[in-house]
């Protein structure tokens, strides 16, 4: 990536802002796996390279040093009051790494409280460069300051490799066997080579983001925006509970919203989930993060059997590197052939299973959601409207667009009333926004990027690849794909140039009678309820902070209530939000591996050559024409061939790299049974 012109400032100073208030900003939202105590705002310690090479310079004609302390001034002065924060600094008190104590030399130099601004100041004041790089004892010494519960965080500061035992990402991946509620995020400031990578591996490992900091940036892009969610993380929320290696003990879940974790092998994860209304269709969603780096698809199974074994309804979630990852899959217990609806609907119980497939080793620890939500039977299909067919866009009216801060996570996400919203987007950054819509009603999606010139445009470094998506309540993928006139085409994938861009998805109109479809923009439509538009924008291996500014306008098309079936007996749908009952096991953790990640002596040699650093992502338009032929007979093939009645084996969805995947995890051809996929809610 070229540098950025103008008005220069160190990339440190606004990296450290951005990334520190923006965790302070998530950390007020309360968003976390098992649902937050009340009051609950989460804690943040900042740990801090006090190590000598932070002498160097910043590239501006100031150091290290200093960059980052103004950094910190400004980011401290914008602290609520009410977050609670400490500082720990590194390599401050032991000159050379031959003296005693080199390894262990980190101090909490201000205890994680609230109103402490003034503590931080003369912290502040008082940071200098000085000895050894022990990060991964002082990574240790911060998880034990944050405690073992709560909404935790910790944000790494290093211009340099480690220089003491043990491996820092090795560390961090013991760290985050504290739960998910705890994470890593790591800004790199002027490194390379190995010391790259292993700062890179600790913010992977350690479930948070990392960005360099290795020239500058234009604080014009926005540092008070950016601040609000620059770095917000993807958060898993729901009660926790724990899935058996077996169907016998397996723990019974009820409608609801839970959280579990992908355990050390490739053993599925059982749940049973008891019917409570007669015939009815039981939705079961998981969605999940998946890790960055590894393999370009990481595909699981989720599966909805009867105790006897008969195959329901299954599909694949899957997350692609290059977008945001976000896997979300579904299976549902309805069958539009009779036989075996008679069974799947008739079962006392269901099973559902999680399994991680062949990608068992990249999703080791990795914590995933479940909504369960529950149907009743109709009284009489026969009055009710026809499967939706393929949807024309409709216009919508222009409107002043109004600020918006998008959610980082689904509980988090902004409800949104029909009309235009503005914000900005960060490479690397997944926004969701929810919005509701009924009995015969479809939901339209609009995202519009201006032409960008400056140092925006410098920033933006060629192309990057906008991924949209709509998705279901209960976590099916449902844009349209055959929709019609769609701006910008019926793809969920847009290319952004410095030329701007115009992209819009929609759904097919909801109907009850769309469950009997073969594919998720058919079953995925057939319930109403709070709908997600997910949007991210690709990101490079060498990445700074910037933004693009957009405009999201949302539609809803179609009059509320229309096609609403008759439940039996008047019964009501229960879904995932509707009820939470009590966890019948503890929270699922990983095995421990038994490795003892205490401090150890210095690590002899310290480089910092390129060996080991990870390639940028490529990205180009050759063969567009090609690109679109195969996208678009691929899309056909998939969606308009009749699914074969057998079972299906999990198959990795064949794609070049650069072609635009159907965000992020449509399956191969599924049972006629398959209902789809789902993730939240």
């Amino acid at each position: 990536m070229t540098a950025l012109q103008g008005h220069r400032r160190p990339a440190v100073w606004a990296l450290l802002a951005i990334t520190l208030t923006a965790v302070l900003a998530g950390l007020t939202t309360g968003t976390a796996s098992a649902d937050p105590e009340p009051g609950d705002t989460g804690k943040l310690v900042m740990v801090l390279d006090s190590s000598g090479s932070m002498k160097e310079p910043a590239g501006d004609g100031k150091t290290k040093i200093v960059a980052a302390r103004t950094a910190l001034t400004q980011v401290v002065s914008k602290l609520p009051e009410d977050a609670q924060v400490g500082l720990r600094v590194y390599g401050a008190t032991v000159f050379k790494r031959t003296q005693p104590g080199a390894c262990t030399d980190t101090q909490l130099t201000v205890p994680i409280g609230t109103g402490n601004r003034p503590e931080l100041q003369a912290a502040i004041a008082k940071y200098k460069p000085y000895g050894e790089t022990p990060i991964a004892y002082a990574l240790q010494q911060a998880a034990k300051d944050l405690g073992p519960t709560g909404q935790r965080t910790i944000v790494l500061v290093s211009d340099g490799e480690a220089t003491c035992a043990p491996e820092p990402c090795e560390v961090a991946r013991s760290i985050a066997k504290q739960g998910i509620d705890l994470k890593i995020d790591v800004v790199g400031f002027r490194v390379g080579g190995k010391a790259r990578t292993q700062l890179q591996c600790v913010a992977r490992e350690g479930r948070g983001d990392y960005y360099d900091a290795d020239s500058t940036i234009d604080l014009e892009t926005g540092l008070d925006r950016l601040s609000t969610r620059a770095f917000r993380p993807f958060r898993i929320s729901g009660t926790p509970v724990h899935g058996a290696p077996q169907q016998e003990g397996a723990p019974v879940l009820a409608p609801g919203h839970y959280s579990d974790t992908f355990g050390v092998n490739d053993t599925a994860m059982h749940y049973l989930i008891k019917r409570t209304i007669t015939g009815s269709t039981l939705r079961a969603g998981v969605s999940f993060r998946r890790p960055s780096g590894g393999s370009f698809v990481i595909q699981t199974e989720v599966r909805l059997n009867t105790p006897s074994g008969e195959q329901c309804g299954w599909s694949y979630p899957r997350g692609f590197d290059g977008d945001q990852g976000l896997a979300t899959g579904t299976a549902a217990s309805w069958s539009k052939y009779e036989k075996q609806n008679e069974e799947c609907s008739g079962s006392d119980q269901m099973v559902l299973t999680v399994n991680p497939g062949k990608d068992f080793r990249e999703l080791k620890g990795v914590p995933y959601e479940l909504r369960i939500d529950e149907e009743p039977p109709v009284d009489s299909t026969t009055s009710l409207p026809a499967p939706a067919t393929d949807p024309v866009w409709a216009p919508m009216p222009g409107s002043t667009p109004r600020e918006i801060v998008p959610g980082s996570s689904f509980p988090d996400a902004s409800l949104l009333e029909p009309g235009s919203y503005k914000t900005t987007l960060m490479p690397g950054e997944l926004q969701l926004y929810k919005v509701k819509a009924d009995w015969g009603q479809r939901i339209q999606a609009q995202i519009t990027v201006p032409e960008m010139a400056g140092a925006q445009a410098e920033a933006l470094d060629g192309i990057r690849y906008l991924d949209s998506a709509l998705i279901s309540p209960i976590g099916e993928d449902v844009y349209a794909v055959f929709a019609k006139n769609v701006p910008g085409g019926s793809y969920t994938r847009g290319v952004l140039t410095k030329r701007g861009l115009v992209k819009a998805v929609t759904t097919k109109e909801i109907r009850y009678l769309n469950r009997n479809g073969a594919n998720n923009q058919d079953t995925g439509t057939s319930m109403p309820g709070e709908y997600y538009i997910a949007v991210s924008l690709s990101r490079k291996d060498n990445d700074k902070a910037f933004t693009i500014p957009l405009t999201l306008t949302v539609g809803v098309v179609g009059t509320a209530g229309t096609g609403k079936p008759e439940y039996v007996d008047g019964a009501t749908p229960v879904s995932g939000e509707s009820v939470t009952p009590s966890p019948t096991n503890t929270p699922s953790q990983p095995a421990d591996s038994g490795d003892k990640n205490e401090a150890g002596g210095p690590v002899q040699t310290r480089d910092n050559s390129d060996d080991g650093t990870p390639t940028a992502l490529i990205a180009g338009l050759g063969g567009g024409g090609l690109l679109l032929l195969l996208i678009g007979t691929f899309t056909v093939l998939r969606l308009r061939k009749k699914p074969a009645t057998a079972h299906p084996a999990p198959q990795p969805w064949p794609q070049h790299p650069n072609q635009p995947p159907q965000y992020p995890n449509q399956a191969p051809p599924q049972h006629p049974s398959q209902g789809g996929q789902h993730p939240p809610h």
